[in-house]
Formats: structure tokens, sequence, C-alpha cells
């Protein structure tokens, strides 16, 4: 299947825009598949989509609306009439329409609100009322349910009325509760269909593997379904009863969201990528990269600070100041592996906080193991080159011996930094994911230079150099 490609599309419209065909800009909107329409104003220059939104029909757009960026959605609070967005909100699943109210200006959001079936409301507010990021945020509450004590035939025949009528958002099972709406079991969809008509549905309900209560977090919904291959997952208050579900795309959606936001922490830059490129104006791309850059650039002049204060020892054995860079990479590289994969057990659930003097014995016996295999391969490099230049053994046992001793030192140091930081993050409440590899990186190389030098010329005076 070939891919469209979104910006020419963006520059279709420009050029349609420029020459003053109107008809046919309103023609490529109108065309375009909901889903690439939605890529196209998130991408394309603010002055252009301020141009096209007129033509653009909200219902159309349908659920693909809640990806659309802040900004543009406040640019069509703006643009669209009430009474558009009204209709919108009442036509989308009641998880969606939150998402989008909860996007927009409280005052425009008031006004949608008051204009909207005392029903509808109600069902809005229930779920306004629980913070985005958590479960209660993104679940639907329109969902088929049913009381224990009913015949399967009478259950079926609802079931297909009221789904047919468009009563229920999507779903793979019913659910099944008693007289105070506590939750006994669900049933997938597919197997009502051939249960026997005279039958109680309780008997042939199946209790739900997981249950997650409204006010925690949305990741530990992603991550059971991902654990437990859940298609949705039932939500349920302090008396579990029912509340509502979370379905498969919200769970894809959290799952990538919190991916791609836990990759990006580790890489450091969260905060500069969080929206996107080409719809940020330079000055605010520049506010968010400096703070970052700045706060590693006075963290390398700390580095920096240290060879300077042993320019001596780099005077008589200037040779030492050239295996700095591969002891610096190295603890770097060790650092960065050992936070990834601990986050990464953070996030599957493998490592818990309280596993942080587990997690610190094992490291530590892995790193002796690696240093017990690069230690020999690092002196025997550093001292043959030494050789190889002074032709005296004394310095290039020195230099090997410098290099040995921050190795293990950097190693040990480095890799246990990576993998506790997270696991202290985690304990703290705090996500384990903004200890940044930059950082572990940068520390690691404070301590690498500090140890290098700190041995040379410990060894230097030993031998009288």
């Amino acid at each position: 299947m070939p891919t469209i490609d979104v910006f020419k599309i963006i520059e279709e419209i420009s050029s349609c825009l420029e020459k003053g065909f109107v008809e046919r800009v309103k023609i490529i909107v109108k065309e375009i598949d909901p889903a690439v329409l939605v890529d196209v104003l998130n991408q394309i220059d603010d002055e252009l989509r301020l141009k096209i939104l007129p033509y653009v029909d909200l219902l159309r757009l349908g659920s693909y609306i809640t990806r659309l960026k802040d900004e543009v959605i406040k640019e069509i609070e703006l643009y669209k009439g009430i009474d558009e967005l009204v209709e919108l909100v009442n036509w989308l699943p009641v998880d969606e329409a939150v998402d989008l109210l909860q996007k927009m200006n409280p005052k425009t959001a008031s006004s949608i609100l008051k204009m909207i079936s005392a029903k509808r409301k109600e069902e809005l507010l229930n779920l306004m009322k629980y913070l985005p990021e958590s479960v209660g945020g993104v679940m639907t509450t329109r969902i088929p349910v049913f009381t224990v004590g009913m015949k399967v035939n009478d259950v079926l025949n609802e079931y297909v009325r009221r789904n047919m009528i468009g009563y229920y958002d999507r779903h793979n099972y019913i659910y099944i509760v008693n007289t105070e709406h506590k939750l006994i079991g669900c049933i997938e969809v597919k197997t009502l269909l051939t249960l026997p008509r005279n039958r109680n549905i309780e008997e042939y309900v199946v209790k739900p593997i997981a249950k997650l209560h409204p006010n925690i977090d949305r990741e530990e919904a992603a991550r059971l379904a991902v654990k437990y291959d859940l298609l949705e997952i039932p939500v349920v208050d302090e008396n579990d009863r029912l509340l509502g579900i979370i379905t498969m795309d919200d769970l894809l959606d959290i799952a990538v969201y919190e991916l791609t936001e836990d990759l990006l922490k580790i890489g450091g830059f969260f905060e500069t990528v969080r929206t996107s490129y080409m719809g940020a104006s330079i000055k605010s791309l520049v506010v968010r990269r400096v703070p970052p850059i700045l706060f590693l650039y006075i963290m390398n002049a700390i580095t920096g600070s240290i060879v300077a204060s042993f320019i001596g020892v780099i005077e008589r054995i200037a040779i030492l100041a050239s295996f700095l860079t591969m002891l610096a990479d190295n603890s770097g590289n060790i650092g960065s592996q050992a936070s990834s994969i601990i986050i990464r057990s953070l996030a599957l659930g493998d490592v818990k906080p309280r596993d942080l003097f587990r997690v610190l014995s094992k490291e530590t016996v892995i790193t002796i193991f690696m240093a017990s295999i690069l230690l020999p391969i690092g002196f025997t490099i550093s001292f043959s080159i030494t050789y190889f230049i002074y032709n005296r053994l004394d310095t290039s046992l020195i230099v090997g011996l410098a290099v040995a001793s921050a190795l293990f030192v950097s190693m040990l140091t480095a890799d246990l930094i990576g993998a506790v930081l997270p696991i202290i993050l985690a304990r703290l409440k705090l996500d384990p994911a903004a200890v940044s590899a930059p950082l572990i990186t940068t520390i690691g190389d404070i301590i690498t230079a500090l140890i290098y030098f700190l041995t040379a010329s410990l060894l230097i005076k030993i031998y009288g150099f």
C-alpha cells in the first residue's frame, strides 16, 4: 500500500492558495482521509492553516480530532461556530468528547456544556472530574451492562436494539453486574450469540483478568493490557461498582504516548520535542533547547576544570590526554546501558523500587566481570601505544595502570549510577525515565577524569618523575 506524503499535500494546498484556486483547496480538504487531514493541520504553517480551517468538516474528522495539537484546537474554537462544536461533542464517544473539552478554553467548554442535553452533560462531567493522565480520564462509560437474573434471550434482544441506535461506544464484551451495580463478570460479544437463550446470563460470565480503579495512572492500564493481551479493561470504584472500561484503541494510544515520552526522556530532550517541530516557533524551540544544553555545558565545564588542574601531569606525560576520550566514552556507554535496562525492567514490572539493594549487588558483580574482560585490553592498548611512542617501560607502565584503574572505577561508578538512580526516582514516586542518558554520561565523565589523573599523579610520584 503506497504511503501518503503529507508534505506534498501541504505543498499542493499552499500552491493552490497562492494561485487563488480556492475551490481546489476545498476539494483537497474534503477528499483526503480524516487521519491524513489531522496530520496536515498539525504540520502546515499557522497562516495557511487559518485559511483552510473554514473548509474543514469537524464531524468528518471524528475521533481523529483529539490527535490535533492543543494550539490547533484553540484555533478551531476561534474559527468555528459554537453550534458546530456542540454537534461534534454530542457525536463523539464520551471519553473522546472529554479529551476534546479538556483541551479547549474553559469558557468555551463551559458554553458547550450548557448547550447539550442534561444526560450527555452528566456523562461528560462524570469523566471530567478525573485527571487526564488517570484511568478515569480515558475510560468510556457507554458500554453494555446487564443485571444478574436476566435471560440470555432478553440480554441479546436488548443488546441488539441499543447497539443499532448507537447507544454503545466501541467494545468487545458485555458486562454483568448485581443489583448494587458491582461487577460480577463479562462475556465476549461473539460468545453471547452462541449461548442457550433460555438460561440466566450469569451462568456464563467470566471473571475479568484485571480491574482498574479510576484514579491510578493510565500507564498502568497499558502495562496490564500488554502483559495479559487484553482487548479492554473494566474500571471499578473502591466498592467494586462498574464505572466504565478502557478500550483497545485507548490502550494503544496510551502505550505509544508513554513509550515515546519515556524514550525522549531517556534521551534527555522530552521538553524539546513534546510538540510538533514544524508547528513550533523558533523562539519556543530555542527556549526549550537552551536549558538542558546549558546545564550539560556547565557540567562539562567541571570536567574541563578537572583536566586543567592536572595540566602539570599532562605536561610530564602528554599521551595521558589521548586516552581520556576513550575512558569517558566507555563510562558513558556503560551508564546509559544500565539505565536503559533498569528503566525497561521498571516499566515491565520486572524490577520493583524495593529491589534497590538486589539490583545494586547484581550490577556490582556484573561490572566486575565486565571489567575483568576490558581491563587487560585497556591496559595492553595504552601500554603498547605509550611504549611505541616513548620507548620507556616506566612511562608505559604509568599510563597503562592509570588507564586500567580509571577504567575500573569509572565502569563501576557509571553502571551503579545508571542502574540505581531510576530505582531511587521510582521510590520517590518520580518518573524513572527522567534520568537522562546525557546526565549520566556527564557524571561519568567527571568521575573518570578525576580518577584517571589522580591515579596518574600518584604513580608519577611513586616512580619519581
